[in-house]
């Protein structure tokens, strides 16, 4: 069994492994997300998406605009045979010495083609726009989510420094507690129970400490790979500077009203819907009539010998010009195809935005109560912890006394420990609610960001 010189060093090995010696600096949350918006990769695939998927729009508007293309050949022919004569008579007579047929011919032309009535084409050019305000959209939700996402990973390894910090202290009071109960009972005032419950307590304590350690590199590391670096020592929260203020506006069906109007991931998907009503509109255009016009300019030549004769022919410019008029008659049953599967993606889009808002608007309910509760939880919790800490002081005292144990000592220690725990926890949460309900109404960029950071200060 472990004695208390081995727990000494046990917790001394401990400390070594998990206290790194802090380097002269720290990043702070506004410096790591200016970082974040160059590096994450999720968000760097968002904004090529959007690079790529807004070409969409010029290729569409192309088939509108003006098509000039220039045409060429150039071609050597050659024959060789027999020539016979025919007489009156029906009769062939063979004509002497062998014939060889050579052909040289070229021809160029250049052509216009811009169209005049492409209602399927005009159709399209504009639901190719509507897509490009849905990729602009969902750029914005890309920028709101990198920012959550920090905030989140951030906050997450704060909170589980803390509650690292909480066990390591616990852990000392344990220990301080067993070093206390040994020399009682060596002294013949204290209990072998005494000494077995201190114990037990360090030794649970001790193994907290480890698992809350793993989950703190894991929660670096999470850090670590929206920055793609290395990080030093995060700045911490300081609960002096933290502002613990309501949301504002107060009323939750103003938040829901404006997430609804201005929320990134709505936008998108309303201009999604426009665009399904758009590729309608172009599907039922097939069934109408096209107008181009069309101009042509071409230069040809040819040359050839048959023999004992060569003939040559030579046709410059060329020109040509007027309307091309089309009426689409039947295509098999495509168009009406068409129409009827624009029909069902327009559908599908309204029940997917229909969804998201119902969504959002439950998420916006439950981070708009996580503000406004949090106020009155952050003060309670602090509450609870001086109450906690008088508490530990009285038995501390009840203990000399001989009207107290060293259970209720440990009782007293865990109550403290675990008023802490929820402080912190506490804190948190309201730091996350708020960083969630701004980002669902599309306000979390750099400014806000820079406001939370206020509530930071950098490690000594």
């Amino acid at each position: 069994m472990m004695n208390t010189r081995g727990h000494i060093v046990f917790v001394a090995l401990m400390g070594g492994a998990l206290v790194a010696s802090p380097p002269a600096w720290a990043d702070d949350l506004l410096s790591l997300y200016r970082e974040a918006v160059q590096a994450d990769a999720s968000y760097l695939a968002a904004q090529a998406d959007n690079r790529a998927r807004r070409e969409a729009a010029p290729q569409a508007l192309a088939r509108l605009l003006p098509n000039v293309a220039l045409s060429g050949s150039r071609f050597r022919n050659k024959a060789e045979g027999d020539s016979k004569t025919e007489y009156l008579t029906g009769a062939y007579a063979p004509q002497s010495g062998d014939i060889e047929y050579t052909n040289n011919s070229h021809n160029y032309t250049l052509g216009l083609r811009q169209p005049i009535f492409r209602p399927a084409a005009f159709m399209a050019w504009q639901q190719a726009k509507a897509q490009v305000d849905s990729v602009d959209a969902t750029l914005l939700a890309a920028g709101q989510e990198v920012g959550t996402r920090l905030g989140e990973a951030y906050f997450q390894v704060l909170l589980a420094e803390a509650e690292l910090e909480v066990t390591k202290a616990q852990r000392d009071a344990y220990l301080t507690q067993l070093e206390y109960a040994q020399k009682a009972f060596q002294s013949g005032s204290g209990t072998r129970t005494d000494i077995d419950e201190a114990r037990s307590q360090l030794d649970l304590a001790a193994a907290q400490t480890i698992q809350l350690q793993y989950q703190l590199n894991y929660a670096m590391d999470a850090l670590r790979v929206i920055v793609d670096r290395p990080l030093s020592s995060l700045s911490r929260l300081s609960p002096s500077r933290m502002t613990l203020d309501p949301p504002d506006p107060a009323r939750l069906d103003d938040w829901v009203k404006t997430a609804e109007e201005v929320n990134p991931t709505l936008r998108a998907l309303r201009a999604e819907q426009e665009a399904a009503d758009k590729k309608i509109k172009a599907a039922l255009s097939g069934h109408l009539p096209t107008l181009d016009f069309v101009a042509r300019r071409s230069k040809s030549k040819s040359t050839s010998v048959s023999y004992p004769a060569k003939y040559e022919n030579e046709y410059d410019k060329n020109t040509e010009y007027g309307i091309q008029f089309e009426v689409p008659l039947f295509a098999g049953g495509e168009t009406q195809s068409g129409v009827r599967q624009a029909q069902a993606e327009k559908d599908k889009t309204e029940q997917q935005l229909e969804g998201t808002r119902r969504d959002i608007g439950l998420q916006v309910r439950k981070e708009f109560d996580g503000v406004a509760q949090g106020v009155y939880w952050v003060r309670a919790y602090e509450q609870a912890v001086k109450s906690a800490e008088l508490a530990l002081v009285s038995t501390r005292k009840g203990f000399m006394g001989g009207t107290r144990t060293t259970l209720d000592i440990l009782t007293a220690e865990q109550n403290l420990a675990n008023a802490r725990r929820d402080l912190n926890r506490g804190r948190y949460d309201y730091v996350l609610s708020r960083l969630r309900l701004l980002a669902l109404v599309g306000r979390l960029g750099e400014e806000e960001i820079g406001r939370f950071n206020g509530w930071l200060e950098a490690r000594q």
